[in-house]
């Protein structure tokens, strides 16, 4: 009996060391687990930090370079200056000869663009930058003139009495040579005078067809003239007048200029270099 007794105490003191040693195995190995990975998250932080740092790097690299290249450029502002400068005056010169030569369609609007750009370029004020810009702006609105069509109000071309029409409306608003429309009748009789009629009572209205032609319609249709680069006393140009046909396909042309009439083929006389 004690031998059995015995016995058993010691298989009960085996299992409680071998479970004694199981459990320290296992603590062992979740330690070792808990160490790896904050092993792993240590060295990912490290790398995390690296690529921090090296993007940083390559901020202040390209910060760098920037300021070097605005420092250059600072330094290059006096010899731009002197360079567009002249190059200006070259394209000022360039534009006035242009339109000295052109046929001569809106040169009023035309030449105070081109005094607007004398006075850019005199101002200290703007900018190189600036002053460029407004030239090929106006480079631009010259190059557009070759590939348009516009019709716009203005007095005779020929006539002494240019302006005939207005003095004729303050003499007689019911005179063929008044030619009152029936918005200007209206407006009249809203209490609008021949004095504040005066920027559309022009004699007529020109039509400019590119740089290919350039007519001038009376307003009532009673006489056209087309300006010939190769007519005048001189042959540096001057005005001819129309006949027949022609008179009428230019106010037809005018008319769908201005939206008047339905699009559609216009034509223009016009003599060729």
């Amino acid at each position: 009996m004690k031998t059995k007794i015995t016995r058993n105490i010691y298989m009960a003191g085996l299992l409680a060391a071998a479970f004694s040693m199981g459990s320290a195995s296992i603590s062992y190995a979740q330690s070792a687990d808990a160490k790896a990975e904050k092993y792993a998250s240590v060295l990912q932080q490290i790398a995390d930090v690296k690529l921090s740092i090296a993007q940083k790097e390559a901020y202040l690299a390209s910060q760098k370079a920037e300021i070097a290249s605005l420092r250059d450029q600072i330094k290059s502002v006096g010899a731009t200056k002197k360079t567009v400068t002249p190059m200006l005056a070259e394209m000022v010169k360039a534009i006035e000869a242009e339109i000295a030569s052109d046929l001569p369609f809106k040169q009023g609007e035309r030449y105070a663009r081109l005094d607007d750009l004398r006075e850019a370029i005199d101002d200290a004020g703007v900018s190189p930058g600036e002053k460029m810009r407004k030239a090929l702006n106006l480079y631009d609105i010259e190059v557009g003139y070759g590939n348009s069509v516009s019709a716009y109000a203005g007095n005779h071309p020929v006539q002494e009495s240019a302006g005939a029409r207005v003095t004729a409306c303050e003499a007689n608003q019911e005179a063929s040579d008044c030619g009152l429309t029936d918005e200007m009748r209206k407006d009249m009789a809203s209490g609008a005078t021949i004095s504040d009629l005066k920027d559309r009572l022009a004699d007529g209205a020109y039509l400019h067809y590119g740089r290919l032609s350039f007519i001038y319609v009376q307003h009532d249709s009673s006489e056209a003239w087309r300006y010939d680069r190769t007519a005048g006393d001189n042959g540096d140009g001057g005005w001819v007048q129309l006949k027949g046909a022609d008179i009428q396909n230019a106010r037809r042309s005018v008319r769908i200029a201005r939206g008047e009439s339905a699009p559609g083929v216009i034509t223009a006389p016009f003599v060729a270099q």
